[in-house]
Protein backbone atom coordinates (compact mmCIF):
# COMPACT_ATOMS: atom_id res chain seq x y z
CA UNK A 1 0.00 0.00 0.00
CA UNK A 2 1.30 3.83 -0.75
CA UNK A 3 2.04 5.68 1.85
CA UNK A 4 -0.88 7.81 3.16
CA UNK A 5 -0.57 11.39 3.22
CA UNK A 6 -2.21 14.17 5.13
CA UNK A 7 -2.55 17.28 3.03
CA UNK A 8 -4.68 19.59 4.60
CA UNK A 9 -8.13 20.22 3.93
CA UNK A 10 -10.98 21.29 1.70
CA UNK A 11 -14.67 22.07 1.07
CA UNK A 12 -17.01 19.73 -0.56
CA UNK A 13 -20.61 19.52 -0.89
CA UNK A 14 -20.38 22.39 1.37
CA UNK A 15 -18.23 20.68 4.15
CA UNK A 16 -14.46 21.21 5.41
CA UNK A 17 -13.38 17.56 4.40
CA UNK A 18 -9.58 16.44 4.80
CA UNK A 19 -7.22 15.92 1.78
CA UNK A 20 -6.12 12.38 1.72
CA UNK A 21 -3.59 10.90 -0.67
CA UNK A 22 -2.47 7.50 -1.16
CA UNK A 23 -3.06 4.24 -0.58
CA UNK A 24 -4.27 3.15 -3.78
CA UNK A 25 -1.65 5.04 -5.81
CA UNK A 26 1.07 7.62 -5.61
CA UNK A 27 -1.09 11.22 -5.44
CA UNK A 28 -4.30 9.11 -5.89
CA UNK A 29 -7.23 11.34 -3.73
CA UNK A 30 -9.10 9.18 -0.72
CA UNK A 31 -11.05 9.55 1.66
CA UNK A 32 -12.15 7.73 5.21
CA UNK A 33 -15.59 6.14 5.52
CA UNK A 34 -15.53 8.34 8.69
CA UNK A 35 -15.22 11.61 6.22
CA UNK A 36 -18.11 9.89 4.29
CA UNK A 37 -20.73 9.69 7.13
CA UNK A 38 -19.72 13.41 8.22
CA UNK A 39 -20.64 14.67 4.05
CA UNK A 40 -24.27 12.55 4.22
CA UNK A 41 -24.90 13.09 7.57
CA UNK A 42 -24.83 9.72 8.46
CA UNK A 43 -23.74 7.60 11.60
CA UNK A 44 -20.69 5.79 10.60
CA UNK A 45 -21.75 2.42 11.99
CA UNK A 46 -24.08 2.80 9.24
CA UNK A 47 -22.10 4.06 6.11
CA UNK A 48 -19.71 0.46 7.57
CA UNK A 49 -22.81 -1.59 7.09
CA UNK A 50 -23.45 0.00 3.83
CA UNK A 51 -20.16 -1.29 2.94
CA UNK A 52 -20.61 -4.58 4.39
CA UNK A 53 -23.66 -5.50 2.71
CA UNK A 54 -22.39 -4.90 -0.47
CA UNK A 55 -18.71 -5.48 -0.17
CA UNK A 56 -18.32 -8.06 -3.14
CA UNK A 57 -19.25 -5.28 -5.30
CA UNK A 58 -16.00 -2.98 -4.09
CA UNK A 59 -12.51 -5.02 -5.28
CA UNK A 60 -9.70 -4.20 -2.68
CA UNK A 61 -7.14 -2.77 -3.46
CA UNK A 62 -9.18 -0.54 -6.10
CA UNK A 63 -11.90 0.68 -4.86
CA UNK A 64 -11.68 0.21 -0.58
CA UNK A 65 -9.09 -0.59 2.33
CA UNK A 66 -9.92 -1.69 5.47
CA UNK A 67 -6.83 -0.48 7.55
CA UNK A 68 -7.65 -3.01 10.41
CA UNK A 69 -6.47 -5.49 8.33
CA UNK A 70 -2.82 -4.79 8.60
CA UNK A 71 -2.32 -1.85 5.88
CA UNK A 72 -1.15 0.17 8.10
CA UNK A 73 1.97 -0.44 10.15
CA UNK A 74 1.12 1.98 12.70
CA UNK A 75 -1.96 3.75 13.61
CA UNK A 76 -0.24 7.30 14.47
CA UNK A 77 -1.72 8.13 10.85
CA UNK A 78 -5.65 7.45 11.78
CA UNK A 79 -4.80 10.02 14.65
CA UNK A 80 -5.42 13.02 12.57
CA UNK A 81 -9.23 11.83 12.41
CA UNK A 82 -10.01 9.26 15.49
CA UNK A 83 -8.82 8.94 18.97
CA UNK A 84 -6.96 5.79 20.03
CA UNK A 85 -9.90 4.50 21.68
CA UNK A 86 -12.35 4.83 18.05
CA UNK A 87 -9.37 3.34 16.07
CA UNK A 88 -8.98 0.42 19.27
CA UNK A 89 -12.85 -0.18 19.48
CA UNK A 90 -13.59 -0.16 15.14
CA UNK A 91 -13.58 -3.50 13.54
CA UNK A 92 -13.34 -1.63 10.33
CA UNK A 93 -11.96 1.36 9.43
CA UNK A 94 -12.43 1.95 5.99
CA UNK A 95 -10.33 3.39 3.32
CA UNK A 96 -12.14 4.11 -0.37
CA UNK A 97 -10.79 5.50 -3.72
CA UNK A 98 -12.73 7.84 -5.42
CA UNK A 99 -13.97 5.30 -7.30
CA UNK A 100 -15.07 3.33 -4.65
CA UNK A 101 -16.53 6.07 -2.76
CA UNK A 102 -18.60 6.96 -6.37
CA UNK A 103 -19.39 3.09 -5.96
CA UNK A 104 -20.54 3.92 -2.64
CA UNK A 105 -22.84 7.09 -3.47
CA UNK A 106 -24.79 4.72 -6.21
CA UNK A 107 -25.79 1.96 -3.18
CA UNK A 108 -26.58 5.72 -0.61
CA UNK A 109 -30.54 6.56 0.06
CA UNK A 110 -29.80 10.14 1.35
CA UNK A 111 -30.47 13.59 0.32
CA UNK A 112 -26.67 14.39 0.15
CA UNK A 113 -25.96 11.27 -2.76
CA UNK A 114 -28.54 12.31 -4.45
CA UNK A 115 -27.03 15.62 -4.47
CA UNK A 116 -23.46 14.59 -5.89
CA UNK A 117 -25.09 12.52 -8.35
CA UNK A 118 -27.21 15.53 -9.76
CA UNK A 119 -24.08 17.39 -9.19
CA UNK A 120 -22.13 14.67 -11.21
CA UNK A 121 -24.17 14.16 -14.08
CA UNK A 122 -24.55 18.41 -14.48
CA UNK A 123 -20.46 18.38 -14.26
CA UNK A 124 -20.64 15.57 -16.93
CA UNK A 125 -23.24 17.17 -19.01
CA UNK A 126 -21.71 20.52 -18.96
CA UNK A 127 -17.86 19.22 -20.56
CA UNK A 128 -19.38 16.65 -22.64
CA UNK A 129 -19.17 18.72 -25.53
CA UNK A 130 -15.46 20.01 -24.97
CA UNK A 131 -14.69 16.17 -24.34
CA UNK A 132 -16.96 15.25 -27.62
CA UNK A 133 -17.36 11.92 -25.41
CA UNK A 134 -20.76 9.94 -26.26
CA UNK A 135 -19.08 6.88 -24.00
CA UNK A 136 -19.53 9.17 -20.77
CA UNK A 137 -22.97 10.58 -21.57
CA UNK A 138 -23.99 7.18 -21.87
CA UNK A 139 -22.91 5.95 -18.54
CA UNK A 140 -24.51 9.39 -17.18
CA UNK A 141 -27.71 8.22 -18.42
CA UNK A 142 -27.19 4.57 -16.76
CA UNK A 143 -26.14 6.22 -13.40
CA UNK A 144 -29.71 8.29 -13.79
CA UNK A 145 -31.62 5.45 -14.20
CA UNK A 146 -30.30 3.35 -11.05
CA UNK A 147 -30.37 -0.03 -11.19
CA UNK A 148 -27.40 -2.41 -10.62
CA UNK A 149 -26.41 -0.60 -13.84
CA UNK A 150 -26.34 2.73 -12.70
CA UNK A 151 -23.64 1.43 -9.66
CA UNK A 152 -21.94 0.02 -12.76
CA UNK A 153 -21.45 2.52 -14.75
CA UNK A 154 -20.42 5.56 -11.63
CA UNK A 155 -17.71 2.79 -11.57
CA UNK A 156 -16.90 2.44 -15.11
CA UNK A 157 -17.49 6.54 -15.34
CA UNK A 158 -14.46 7.82 -12.37
CA UNK A 159 -12.32 4.31 -14.38
CA UNK A 160 -12.47 6.63 -17.90
CA UNK A 161 -11.94 9.99 -16.21
CA UNK A 162 -8.27 8.89 -14.85
CA UNK A 163 -7.67 6.68 -18.07
CA UNK A 164 -8.48 9.40 -20.31
CA UNK A 165 -5.86 11.87 -19.43
CA UNK A 166 -3.09 8.80 -20.86
CA UNK A 167 -5.31 6.49 -23.19
CA UNK A 168 -7.72 6.62 -25.71
CA UNK A 169 -11.53 6.93 -24.92
CA UNK A 170 -13.19 3.72 -25.27
CA UNK A 171 -15.56 3.09 -28.71
CA UNK A 172 -17.57 5.53 -29.16
CA UNK A 173 -21.50 3.83 -28.10
CA UNK A 174 -24.35 4.96 -29.49
CA UNK A 175 -26.48 7.49 -26.70
CA UNK A 176 -29.30 6.13 -24.68
CA UNK A 177 -28.74 2.35 -27.12
CA UNK A 178 -28.09 -0.56 -23.82
CA UNK A 179 -24.61 -2.71 -24.02
CA UNK A 180 -24.63 -5.55 -26.69
CA UNK A 181 -26.36 -8.93 -25.35
CA UNK A 182 -22.24 -10.08 -25.15
CA UNK A 183 -21.50 -6.68 -22.46
CA UNK A 184 -24.58 -6.70 -20.71
CA UNK A 185 -23.93 -10.35 -19.92
CA UNK A 186 -20.15 -10.06 -18.96
CA UNK A 187 -21.02 -7.18 -16.99
CA UNK A 188 -23.50 -8.52 -14.44
CA UNK A 189 -21.64 -11.76 -13.82
CA UNK A 190 -18.75 -12.00 -11.44
CA UNK A 191 -17.03 -14.61 -13.58
CA UNK A 192 -13.85 -14.67 -14.56
CA UNK A 193 -12.50 -16.46 -17.57
CA UNK A 194 -8.89 -17.10 -19.05
CA UNK A 195 -7.77 -16.24 -22.18
CA UNK A 196 -8.63 -18.87 -24.52
CA UNK A 197 -12.03 -19.09 -22.74
CA UNK A 198 -12.32 -15.29 -23.85
CA UNK A 199 -11.63 -16.06 -27.81
CA UNK A 200 -14.50 -18.34 -27.50
CA UNK A 201 -16.76 -15.93 -26.61
CA UNK A 202 -15.82 -12.92 -28.99
CA UNK A 203 -16.07 -15.50 -31.89
CA UNK A 204 -19.91 -14.87 -31.37
CA UNK A 205 -19.17 -11.13 -31.94
CA UNK A 206 -18.06 -11.87 -35.44
CA UNK A 207 -13.74 -11.54 -33.72
CA UNK A 208 -12.28 -14.46 -35.57
CA UNK A 209 -8.80 -14.32 -33.20
CA UNK A 210 -7.61 -17.48 -31.63
CA UNK A 211 -5.91 -18.30 -28.28
CA UNK A 212 -2.56 -17.91 -29.49
CA UNK A 213 -3.11 -14.37 -31.45
CA UNK A 214 -5.21 -13.05 -28.84
CA UNK A 215 -2.23 -13.44 -26.49
CA UNK A 216 0.03 -12.18 -28.73
CA UNK A 217 -2.65 -9.43 -29.53
CA UNK A 218 -2.69 -8.68 -25.70
CA UNK A 219 0.96 -8.52 -25.83
CA UNK A 220 1.85 -6.16 -28.99
CA UNK A 221 -0.95 -3.88 -27.37
CA UNK A 222 0.68 -3.49 -23.73
CA UNK A 223 -1.92 -5.02 -21.91
CA UNK A 224 0.29 -7.95 -21.45
CA UNK A 225 4.34 -8.44 -20.32
CA UNK A 226 6.46 -11.29 -22.84
CA UNK A 227 5.61 -13.68 -19.77
CA UNK A 228 1.77 -13.29 -20.01
CA UNK A 229 1.00 -11.52 -17.08
CA UNK A 230 -0.90 -8.53 -16.81
CA UNK A 231 1.31 -4.89 -16.79
CA UNK A 232 -0.23 -3.89 -12.58
CA UNK A 233 -2.05 -0.78 -14.22
CA UNK A 234 -4.44 -3.13 -15.71
CA UNK A 235 -4.70 -5.13 -12.36
CA UNK A 236 -5.52 -2.18 -10.71
CA UNK A 237 -8.14 -0.78 -13.06
CA UNK A 238 -10.10 -4.15 -12.30
CA UNK A 239 -9.46 -5.53 -15.65
CA UNK A 240 -6.96 -8.53 -15.07
CA UNK A 241 -7.28 -10.89 -12.18
CA UNK A 242 -3.84 -13.43 -11.69
CA UNK A 243 -4.47 -16.40 -9.87
CA UNK A 244 -1.53 -19.15 -8.72
CA UNK A 245 -2.04 -22.76 -9.87
CA UNK A 246 -1.05 -25.41 -8.27
CA UNK A 247 -0.84 -28.71 -10.84
CA UNK A 248 0.59 -32.46 -9.87
CA UNK A 249 2.72 -34.26 -12.45
CA UNK A 250 4.97 -37.16 -12.27
CA UNK A 251 8.15 -35.34 -11.31
CA UNK A 252 6.25 -33.48 -8.44
CA UNK A 253 3.93 -30.38 -7.95
CA UNK A 254 4.76 -27.48 -9.44
CA UNK A 255 3.20 -24.51 -9.03
CA UNK A 256 2.56 -21.08 -12.01
CA UNK A 257 0.98 -18.41 -12.72
CA UNK A 258 -2.63 -17.61 -14.40
CA UNK A 259 -3.61 -14.85 -15.98
CA UNK A 260 -7.40 -14.66 -15.93
CA UNK A 261 -10.42 -11.75 -17.51
CA UNK A 262 -12.68 -9.69 -15.23
CA UNK A 263 -15.71 -9.07 -16.64
CA UNK A 264 -15.29 -5.65 -16.59
CA UNK A 265 -12.28 -6.60 -18.47
CA UNK A 266 -14.18 -8.32 -21.31
CA UNK A 267 -16.52 -5.30 -21.97
CA UNK A 268 -13.10 -3.19 -22.38
CA UNK A 269 -11.29 -5.41 -24.37
CA UNK A 270 -14.44 -6.76 -26.59
CA UNK A 271 -14.90 -3.18 -27.86
CA UNK A 272 -10.72 -2.73 -28.61
CA UNK A 273 -10.81 -5.35 -30.37
CA UNK A 274 -13.76 -4.66 -32.09
CA UNK A 275 -12.78 -1.49 -33.34
CA UNK A 276 -9.32 -3.69 -34.57
CA UNK A 277 -11.14 -5.69 -36.37
CA UNK A 278 -13.68 -2.84 -37.81
CA UNK A 279 -16.72 -4.46 -36.08
CA UNK A 280 -19.44 -1.97 -35.52
CA UNK A 281 -20.25 -1.83 -32.14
Amino acid sequence: MNELKNNGTQIFMGIEIPIIEGGFGENQKVILAKTISEIHGQPLKKINQLINENIDEFEVGVDILDLKSGYLQSTEFLLNFMNRQSISNSTNIYLLSEQGYMLLVGFMKTEQSKKIRKKLRREYFAMRKAINSDKKAHLLLMIYNGGQDGVLASKELVQLEVESATTPLLEKIEEDKPYTEFAKHVTESSDTVDVGEFAKLVKKENIKIGRNRLFEWLRFNGYLMQNNNPYQKYIESGYFKVVEVTKNTAYGTSIYTKTLITGKGQVYLVEKLKKEFGIAA
